[in-house]
């Protein structure tokens, strides 16, 4: 009979929530408690039958069997986890204690049920990784905004500084966290204005129950920020836990608020001056005879308001247009040259301040709006003239750079101040000077010009060496690519809706074709490329499309056909002038005329190739 302490024993092992067992080395159970048929279901047989390591979750095999081999190696007690499975499939999660019995080859092992507690490990990682994720995705939106954020924490103290905040204080962010309130306060007196009135705005802060604002100028760089305070509520209890500070950039949009107080001051003397004297001389004029010369005088003092008039509604038409997207460029080979020289023209002669013009040799042909570089060109040139009141050379030149064209216009008049140089091209801005106040103008040219040249694609920019200095204003265009191309034809035509319609005409001919809005383009083109055809108008800016015809034949050597279509008046003699230079058909300009053109064209090409009559053919 057993003795009184086997018995015990025998009782404890019965009784025990744990699950305890013998194993052997030979990774069997050699003998289990009751508890292992309650936690896992299988009966003392069933688990004692197979291989204890067919019950472990195969993920966990491989460490269950490194724990073994370590008792077989000497080791005195070993701890770990591993997963067992279930009858029904499902496993739980087992934390074992296990030691070595000696001489007989047994393991003595206790194992708890702590699937509860790896549940709720689990549980709790998963919710510090998502709230780890919400926080890293929370940081780098506050990173990211375009305002500075200020989270203040419960104890008053910074507990994040966004990038934002960073650039606009000039403070860093590792300098900022952990800062008080009258810290933060304390740390910006050095670089803002009425750092005493900052001050007290901090302090006020934490004891705000509603949002507040209040501005703060930086001096240097000049930033005015418009700080805003907001406490930060629990929603469970409205306990406040914190305050969020936002700091709004305004500078720019005061500018832009006092560039248009500056606008409307300097537009409504500018509209009222020339309004007044169309408006006097004309009641002048009813009122009273005068004599010729007088009137006339009269007539060219209302004549000049007017443009002044339109030019300025232009400008404010122009800028709109572009700003809501709706102007748009007709882009095509343009050359340079006769765009400065037209715009030289435009700009006319004189004494005090005449235009030299310094170009390198064989420029290439820029993609451009022809008519949009123009008016850029007029614009700078009529500047440099306007603000070179004590006269003096203007200097245009253009050169190649890279793959792009750049086109210079030098003057030696009033000069522009450093500060001014970053707002220049922005629209309404002018600069702030005594000598400028007296030259008419409403800030609205450069702005204009701008938009067009980064349209294209291209740069602009201004130079100067300060008041009195003279300034140089530049911009790019790209330089055109151009390939020899078989069957294309030419279309000569400065009005860019016809060009467009011949052009589609053409296609539905199977004809391709290439756009050029004046005679000196076309000249530049016809060397580059396997034109067979010319569609030509007569009425061109620069020389003419008879001037053009004449080079073709003569310089070009070229005798592809050319069908001239024009709304200018040919006599008899003007006619058989260009028939006898090879022109095919001479058209009116008229609602069917891009049809008719292209006709004519696709006809004397087919001429052509049936006659055998040599025409260029494919590079």
């Amino acid at each position: 009979m057993s003795n009184p302490s086997q018995v015990d024993y025998e009782g404890f092992f019965n009784l025990s929530v744990d699950l305890l067992c013998l194993a052997g080395y030979d990774g069997y159970f050699k003998r289990l408690n009751p508890a292992w048929t309650q936690t896992l279901g299988f009966t003392q047989s069933e688990l004692m039958a197979r291989p204890y390591l067919d019950f472990v979750h195969p993920d966990d095999r491989p460490a269950t069997l490194a724990e073994a081999e370590k008792l077989g190696l000497g080791a005195k007690v070993i701890h770990f986890r591993n997963r067992y499975e279930c009858r029904d499939g499902s496993y739980r999660w087992l934390a074992w204690s296990a030691m070595p019995t000696g001489s007989d080859e047994l393991i003595y092992a206790m194992a708890r049920d702590v699937t509860p507690e790896v549940e709720l490990e689990g549980g709790l990682v998963e919710a510090n990784l998502a709230a780890a994720t919400r926080l890293a995705l929370l940081t780098a939106l506050i990173d990211a905004i375009g305002v500075g954020v200020v989270l203040i924490n419960g104890e008053g103290r910074v507990a994040h500084w966004n990038k934002e905040a960073n650039r606009l204080t000039g403070i860093q962010t590792a300098r900022a966290v952990e800062l008080t309130l009258r810290e933060l306060g304390e740390a910006l007196t050095e670089r803002v204005e009425d750092h005493l009135d900052l001050q007290s705005h901090l302090e006020e802060a934490p004891r705000a129950t509603a949002e507040s604002h209040f501005p703060m100028v930086i001096r240097q760089p000049h930033r005015e920020i418009d700080v805003t305070v907001s406490p930060a509520v629990l929603t469970s209890d409205g306990a406040q836990v914190g305050l969020v500070i936002v700091l709004h950039d305004i500078t720019a949009a005061k500018e832009l608020e006092r560039a248009k107080d500056e606008l409307i001051a300097m537009v409504s003397h500018e509209l009222r001056t020339p309004l007044a004297s169309l408006v006097g001389f004309s009641e002048l004029l009813l009122s009273r005879e005068f004599a010729e010369a007088q009137r006339k005088q009269y007539l060219e003092t209302m004549l000049n308001e007017g443009r002044r008039l339109t030019d300025l509604i232009n400008e404010f038409l122009d800028l709109q247009r572009m700003e809501g997207g709706y102007t748009r460029l007709n882009l095509g080979p343009a050359d340079l040259p006769t765009l400065i020289s037209r715009a030289v023209a435009t700009a006319g002669d004189n004494p005090q301040t005449p235009i030299e013009v310094s170009m390198a040799q064989d420029l290439p042909l820029v993609v451009a709006d022809a008519n949009a570089i123009l008016q850029v060109l007029i614009n700078l040139l009529s500047n440099a003239r306007k603000y070179s009141p004590g006269g003096g050379t203007i200097v245009v030149e253009a050169k190649v750079r890279d793959n792009a064209v750049e086109v210079s216009i030098r003057d030696h008049g009033l000069g522009i101040p450093a500060d001014a140089l970053p707002r220049l091209f922005s629209k309404f801005y002018r600069v702030p000077n005594s000598d400028r106040r007296r030259i008419s103008g409403t800030g609205l040219g450069l702005a204009i010009s701008r938009r067009i040249i980064e349209s294209h694609g291209g740069r602009v920019g201004a130079e100067s060496e300060g008041l009195g200095q003279g300034s140089r204003f530049y911009f790019t265009l790209r330089a055109a690519e151009l390939e020899a191309r078989s069957g294309d034809v030419l279309i000569v035509e400065d009005d860019i809706g016809f060009a467009q319609l011949l052009e589609a005409e053409l296609t539905v001919n199977g004809l391709n074709s290439v756009w050029a809005p004046d005679a000196e383009t076309a000249d530049k083109l016809i060397d580059r490329m396997a034109a067979r055809a010319v569609v030509l108008d007569l009425i061109l800016p620069g020389a003419s499309g008879q001037e053009f015809l004449a080079r073709l034949r003569s310089s070009h050597k070229s005798p592809v056909p050319v069908v001239v279509v024009t709304i200018q008046e040919l006599d008899a003699t003007e006619t058989l002038a260009l028939r006898t230079a090879g022109v095919v058909a001479v058209l009116k300009k008229h609602s069917g005329a891009a049809k008719e053109a292209a006709g004519f064209v696709a006809n004397a090409l087919n001429s052509s190739s049936s006659s055998g009559i040599a025409v260029p053919l494919r590079s």
